[in-house]
């Protein structure tokens, strides 16, 4: 089950919607500071987190402020709890990152809809760079089996010819080239090991270099 946490100052108020939420299915912890919010993403993970904007001591938006720095929108998304008539946070909350927001009184149904929502765009998120680094690594593998064609023709060959010739200089050659196959076949296993697995936001070009 997905866990989320949420963050309120008011613990009467925090309580009761941690309650109404684990009866909607939602697997939820509460924490009543943004201090303590820190220190339960740290020991924790989890899928999204319910932020009041108003707190004393640090406001719902420096901690988003943080979370930010941390965590994207798709890797862990933040809704803000905010009063009806807070349009100029909401607007900032957006900007800095919020993935969305519910107002006060919190309507149970619609907060699980919105949570519910989040997580969905996070799974597809995922499952995106899922397909990324599959097609990463077929690309990858394509380039590296190319590769080795190249210096594997050349070594047949020249050994070909040394052979015939005993030509110290071909079969120098030879080697030269089969120490480039080892080099490739080397990271070819890293591929299979997920050492060289990376989005194709990160670009493989240089990979690819020996």
């Amino acid at each position: 089950m997905d866990k989320i946490l949420l963050v309120d100052d008011d613990r009467l108020n925090g309580k009761l919607l941690q309650k109404r939420m684990i009866k909607q299915g939602l697997d939820c912890d509460y924490v009543e500071s943004g201090k303590a919010c820190f220190e339960a993403l740290k020991e924790n993970e989890y899928k999204l987190v319910l932020l009041d904007i108003m707190m004393p001591d640090m406001s719902g938006l420096e901690v988003l402020s943080e979370i930010r720095k941390e965590k994207n929108n798709f890797e862990l998304p933040v809704i803000m709890v905010t009063a009806k008539d807070e349009t100029e946070d909401i607007v900032r909350a957006l900007k800095e990152g919020a993935s969305d927001y519910v107002t006060k009184p919190v309507n149970i149904d619609i907060a699980t809809a919105r949570i519910t929502t989040q997580l969905k765009i996070q799974e597809l998120f995922k499952s995106t760079l899922a397909i990324n680094e599959v097609q990463t690594i077929t690309t990858m593998v394509t380039t590296l089996n190319h590769e080795i064609n190249n210096p594997l023709a050349i070594a047949i060959g020249n050994l070909s010819i040394a052979m015939q010739k005993l030509d110290i200089t071909r079969i120098e050659k030879a080697l030269e080239a089969l120490n480039r196959i080892t080099e490739i076949v080397k990271k070819i296993e890293k591929i299979a090991e997920g050492d060289l697995v990376k989005s194709e936001y990160s670009g493989t070009t240089n990979m690819f270099k020996v």
